[in-house]
């Protein structure tokens, strides 16, 4: 599985088995807090199955969501690179398997193999790009372009086809999905009637569809329309 995700790509042999073989499994049960704003930083993580929610505590002490990773995604990285506390918590959405890697075991992979220092930078770039991201969403966006540009990276990464749209697998409540878009549960549930009405989404008990991806991607562009 090392060798599909982007870190550890294009790193020799031994690397990969040095990594393989000192590293170990993680089995978290669901809504279990794998760590938390402060804590030590021991151990990067992949999730092998299940899903994990990345999330920071508002300064009002309210949890908000950064994130949900899915099999393949890593995290934990940054604290073990520079080996300062964690910035954001991780909790299990659901039964996760995960592996874990050691700094101890990262560093000995980094002096052996130039690579993973070259991933290693690439994959921060891109946190902090989508950092970046987040904070324009946050302060320059309108609460419908913020909530349809989460609905569209769930979308590509939790969508799956169904007769009448993109079915939505994350299992989000409507409060932690609020959370995510920085707004109150009651403009979400507005927000999201209103898409119903309009036939952008179909709402039914525990799940919500999205009919028209292209339409939630235009307001997350352009922002709504008359």
């Amino acid at each position: 599985m090392l060798e599909k995700i982007d870190l550890f790509e294009k790193l020799a042999d031994s690397t990969i088995k040095l990594l393989e073989q000192q590293s170990r499994m993680r089995r978290a049960a669901k809504d279990t807090t794998l760590f938390s704003p402060g804590d030590t930083s021991d151990a990067m993580y992949v999730v092998q199955s299940g899903r994990v929610r990345i999330w920071t505590v508002s300064a009002s002490g309210h949890e908000i969501t950064l994130n949900v990773l899915q099999p393949g995604d890593v995290f934990g990285e940054i604290g073990l690179l520079d080996g300062s506390e964690r910035t954001a918590g991780a909790s299990a959405l659901d039964a996760a398997d995960l592996l874990t890697i050691s700094r101890r075991t990262f560093d000995d992979a980094l002096d052996r193999d130039p690579q993973l220092a070259r991933n290693a930078i690439a994959l921060l770039c891109e946190r902090l790009r989508w950092v970046s991201a987040r904070m324009e969403d946050s302060a320059l966006r309108n609460a419908p372009e913020r909530l349809s540009r989460i609905m569209v990276h769930l979308c590509n990464d939790h969508g799956i086809e169904g007769p009448q749209g993109l079915e939505l697998s994350v299992d989000l409540t409507q409060g932690e999905l609020a959370q995510w878009a920085h707004m109150s549960r009651e403009t979400l549930n507005k927000i999201i009637r209103r898409w119903s009405d309009e036939g952008l989404l179909l709402l039914s008990p525990g799940k919500i569809t999205v009919r028209d991806r292209d339409k939630l991607l235009e307001i997350a562009e352009i922002g709504e329309t008359e």
